[in-house]
């Protein structure tokens, strides 16, 4: 310490061991004490901290306090070459939250397991829940009252075709490698674990076309009403899989084909941020 007719200060030996942790418990909070009300010390310790050091701190915390940790989801849409402003836009979808794709995948998995412990004969709860999977995953993306962040999205420059549109693939990445994995475990013939990606990739644009009309949620119910009759009405006289077979791979070839080309023709009047669909 030195003194002064001002009071005591820390020479710049013992402030040095302070910086560098070499005190003890006790000298090292009698210091800290003392350069907390003192500004000369305090002067002293910054002439003694490395300016490089310093500014990697500031900025460390500035980085904390300012920008705090992105979610898990929009960190990954970041590492997929996504732009931030369209990641978060992706992520605040209920339907790519943990919450709804946990009790989408436990759902796959339960139909999944009774089709397998069916021995193959009860493939309707699969071949039910995989396609509408999807289908319900995008109703959820797409409906703006539940959506958090409506406000940013209805002034972002997007539209809101371009969103549905990002949302859906966001969708069918996060769950149909999933479900074909798990249709890999249903018993059957081989093309059975494809087989139902027909259905799926038909009734998501379905759905997109008809919410246009009559909003998500009603598009929603309307479709899994379609199929729910289609593969319940299958079980009473038909095969099992006859739902995915050949023939009706072509009806929803051809489904797809009408609901994608409405979707183009309603995305002309998408001129604006913030558009319905």
């Amino acid at each position: 310490m030195t003194t002064g007719t001002q009071g005591w200060h820390a020479d710049s030996a013992l402030l040095s061991s302070y910086l560098a942790g070499d005190l003890d418990a006790v000298t090292g909070a009698s210091v800290e004490q003392h350069v907390s009300r003192c500004a000369t010390c305090r002067a002293t310790v910054g002439r003694l901290v490395e300016p490089q050091l310093l500014e990697q701190t500031w900025t460390g915390i500035r980085d904390v306090v300012e920008r705090p940790a992105l979610p898990f989801a929009v960190r990954l849409a970041r590492r997929c070459g996504l732009s931030e402003p369209t990641a978060v836009l992706l992520a605040s979808a209920a339907s790519l939250r943990g919450a709804w794709l946990v009790g989408a995948f436990l759902s796959l998995s339960f139909a999944t397991l009774a089709a397998y412990a069916s021995g193959g004969t009860a493939l309707a709860p699969f071949l039910l829940a995989a396609p509408l999977a999807p289908v319900l995953g995008v109703a959820a993306a797409y409906g703006p009252r539940q959506d958090p962040l409506e406000a940013l999205i209805a002034t972002a420059p997007y539209g809101r075709t371009r969103l549905i549109l990002l949302r859906t693939i966001g969708v069918l990445v996060s769950v149909l490698p999933v479900t074909v994995l798990l249709g890999l475990a249903i018993p059957g013939p081989p093309w059975l674990a494809a087989a139902w990606l027909g259905p799926a990739l038909a009734l998501v644009p379905v759905l997109l076309a008809l919410a246009g009309f009559v909003g998500p949620r009603t598009a929603a119910a309307v479709v899994s009403l379609l199929w729910s009759g289609v593969v319940l009405g299958s079980t009473r006289a038909l095969a099992p899989t006859w739902p995915v077979e050949a023939a009706q791979q072509g009806v929803y070839l051809g489904l797809a084909v009408v609901a994608c080309a409405v979707i183009a023709i309603r995305a002309g009047a998408d001129r604006q941020p913030g558009v319905a669909l």
